[in-house]
């Protein structure tokens, strides 16, 4: 019974483990793709206003003026989603490697994705939801500042 026992946990590590390893895979090809994607974005919108800059007329202004401030936010969504998919890799590969995931780890992750949700996707939620998630998340961040756990591995480096 133990060899049985002892070979089925095995099989459960190695399918564990590939699936780990496949899931930081796909998280990785598409922090690739979202950063080929925003360089293609800041690089398509310099050639435009570039090739514009002889129309120079108060209309032309305004209209580059609504697409520079579209731009920006797309540009500032995509660098948070980078951001959260280089936390989530981060993640995964601290599992790979010791098999439990700390909680300052989705602790960083969850501020970074609700101060995504209330930046970017405000007008998406209702009112009673964004305050929802900004509260929420200034909670987590207050806890992320205040309790030493957060702050722990750094006093073990120092020493």
């Amino acid at each position: 019974m133990s060899k049985e026992k002892d070979f089925f946990r095995e099989l459960m590590r190695l399918f564990v483990s590939g699936s780990i390893y496949i899931l930081m895979f796909i998280v990785a090809a598409y922090i690739f793709y979202m950063t080929l994607f925003l360089c293609y974005k800041v690089v398509f919108a310099i050639i435009v206003h570039v090739s514009h800059l002889g129309d120079m007329t108060a209309k032309w202004i305004a209209e580059a003026w609504d697409m520079w401030i579209k731009l920006t936010e797309e540009i500032l969504s995509v660098v948070t989603i980078i951001l959260v998919l280089v936390k989530s890799f981060k993640i995964l590969v601290e599992y790979s490697k010791h098999h439990h995931i700390q909680i300052k780890d989705l602790v960083e992750i969850a501020i970074i994705a609700l101060l995504m949700e209330v930046v970017f996707n405000f007008s998406i939620h209702s009112m009673a939801i964004n305050w929802l998630f900004a509260v929420f998340g200034a909670t987590l961040l207050v806890i992320y500042a205040m309790f030493p756990y957060f702050r722990r591995e750094k006093l073990h480096k120092t020493k």
